[in-house]
């Protein structure tokens, strides 16, 4: 993009991204004084019509929502041929880019961040608003591990006059609900499928199906059943496999019904609680049954199985006498291990570590076995101190096993920005220098100064050297020059050039009449007097008053100042 400024407001500062359709750049808002994103179309599709308003669709559907785990949208517009919507700029990167550092999450990390997830999707849904294409690449993750969903290009929004069918599978293959895949209607549902399989990939490093091609994936989509994420990571509890299995149920109908159901779901999961995820889900079809059966080790998908007509309740009776034997196993299991001293499973409780140091907290986890996972908040001076322990997650009173992951969030100052010197600088020049370092000029005031020039900047708050956040405004105090003025000694010299000099300094001069020429000037037409003295102290703009010498005698007497 060779566009330096669009919307004669937002200053491009660099690329910082790019997609199928748009490119991201890293701005600046000139009259809000704010670092933002600007997605600017590719000229491609600019003068495609079908384009633009898919684009603009974007910028509409994102701008109805306010969440704080929503990417915000604050203007959207075109200039020229640049069609462009300006963003909420997030530093970070995306879960995408996260997955393919290789690291792994822990499972109550990808829980926790699913619950943020659902709840951005919840508030979407709320304004009627379907994403349709939720998955890693459209998630961000800031350095304080907060969650932002963004990318609305391909949402709809709900209205009694939306066609309930679409006319062509967009979104991503692995992300896709299976009714998407088929070109079929979609609502809120499809986005909690695509929920499901982003935490599915998070507790198995991989999305439920893979493929070779974008059709195979989506076929798997709509005919296959996954694996159990405790299959491929032994660390997922039954109660978590219940759930996801019940996001990815093919059936939207066997779904969550809500994204906030589904974050309760999460939540008591998180808690150690029961889920309402149910046990037996129906399959797309109507005729198939997945059953989900909680276990002591391991989390059992029991096959399809086609009824026969009016062999429903027959059915139901052997899931349910299947269920009693399977709970009845698991608690003779449990009972036979207390007896032969097999529940040796060692436990903690975590203590209040609310303000400790961080350094004190990590040694004191690792003494009792758990493994501390620090996480950076930003408060500001005097909330907590720097270094010290806000909370921890599990939190204080909870007990949790040997070996567990404990995330302990700890306070950092904001990043701060050293005020520069700005005295002496014109206005123009300082908002210069402070946008160069992510500061903004305040409120700029007159004041008379004897040592500065006009025009420039006198004093400036906060002072030269001080820390402050990024983004903080400077006001600075412009001088109009002294606030007195030494009037000049201009007798004897030309009327224009006398002039000259008193405007020079800041006065004004006017010539009122003649009298006798000084005897010392070498030309008797020079200015004989001036009101006030040279010498006396003035505002500035003063007056002065002059007489001319002349060659003629006169009668009259000369004017008394």
């Amino acid at each position: 993009m060779d566009r330096s400024v669009v919307g004669e407001r937002y200053r491009v500062e660099a690329r910082i991204g790019s997609g199928g359709m748009a490119e991201v750049f890293r701005g600046f808002d000139t009259v809000l004084n704010r670092t933002v994103a600007i997605k600017v179309l590719l000229p491609q599709f600019a003068r495609d019509a079908g384009f633009v308003a898919r684009f603009r669709r974007e910028a509409q559907a994102a701008a109805r929502l306010n969440h704080p785990n929503i990417v915000g949208v604050y203007d959207t517009g075109s200039d020229g041929d640049t069609q462009y919507i300006v963003m909420e700029f997030v530093e970070g990167r995306t879960l995408h880019d996260f997955e393919r550092s290789g690291r792994q999450m822990g499972v109550m990390q990808a829980v926790e961040l699913t619950e943020k997830l659902t709840g951005a999707v919840s508030a979407a849904h709320a304004q009627g608003v379907i994403h349709r294409d939720i998955k890693p690449a459209n998630v961000m993750v800031t350095r304080e591990g907060a969650v932002k969903v963004m990318d609305f290009g391909i949402a709809r929004i709900e209205t009694a006059e939306t066609a309930p069918q679409t006319s062509a599978v967009l979104g991503t293959a692995a992300y896709l609900s299976p009714e998407q895949a088929q070109g079929m209607p979609v609502d809120a549902r499809t986005d909690i499928y695509s929920l499901g399989t982003v935490l599915y990939e998070l507790l198995c490093r991989r999305p439920p199906f893979t493929g070779d091609s974008p059709v195979a994936i989506a076929y798997k989509q709509v005919n296959e059943t996954p694996e159990l994420p405790s299959a491929l990571n032994p660390d997922v509890p039954p109660q978590l496999d219940a759930v996801v299995m019940k996001a990815l149920a093919k059936n939207p109908a066997n779904r969550y019904q809500t994204a906030q159901a589904f974050r309760d779901d999460l939540e008591r999961v998180r808690r150690g609680q029961d889920v309402d995820a149910t046990p037996l889900l129906a399959a797309s079809n109507g005729a198939e049954a997945t059953q989900v059966i909680a276990r002591p080790q391991s989390t059992q998908v029991l096959p399809p199985q086609t009824e026969e007509p009016g062999s429903g309740r027959k059915v139901g009776l052997g899931v349910l006498i299947g269920i009693l034997i399977v709970a009845l196993l698991a608690a003779g299991g449990f009972l036979l291990a207390q007896a032969l001293g097999g529940d040796d499973v060692e436990t903690v409780t975590l203590e209040n570590y609310r303000g400790e140091d961080w350094p004190v907290v990590e040694a004191d986890l690792e003494r009792l076995g758990l493994v501390p996972v620090r996480r950076d908040l930003v408060r500001a001076e005097g909330q907590f101190a720097s270094e010290t322990v806000i909370r921890t997650d599990p939190r204080a009173g909870e007990t949790v096993e040997v070996d567990t992951e404990v995330l302990v969030y700890v306070a950092v100052p904001p990043e701060t920005v050293v005020v520069p010197d700005l005295v002496g600088m014109t206005p123009e020049a300082a908002s210069d220098a402070l946008d160069e370092l992510g500061l903004a000029l305040g409120e700029t005031t007159d004041v008379t100064s004897d040592d500065v020039e006009p025009g420039q900047i006198a004093s400036q708050s906060p002072a030269d050297g001080t820390e402050v956040e990024p983004g903080t405004s400077v006001d600075v105090e412009v001088s109009t020059g002294p606030s007195t003025v030494t009037v000049p000694s201009v007798t004897c010299q030309k009327p224009d050039g006398a002039i000259s000099e008193l405007e020079a300094a800041g006065l004004q001069a006017e010539i009122v009449g003649e009298v006798s020429p000084l005897s010392n000037c070498p030309d008797p037409e020079n200015i004989a007097m001036q009101d006030p003295e040279a010498g006396t102290s003035v505002d500035p703009g003063t007056v002065v008053q002059l007489w001319q010498g002349t060659v003629a005698p006169t009668d009259s007497p000369s004017p008394t100042p």
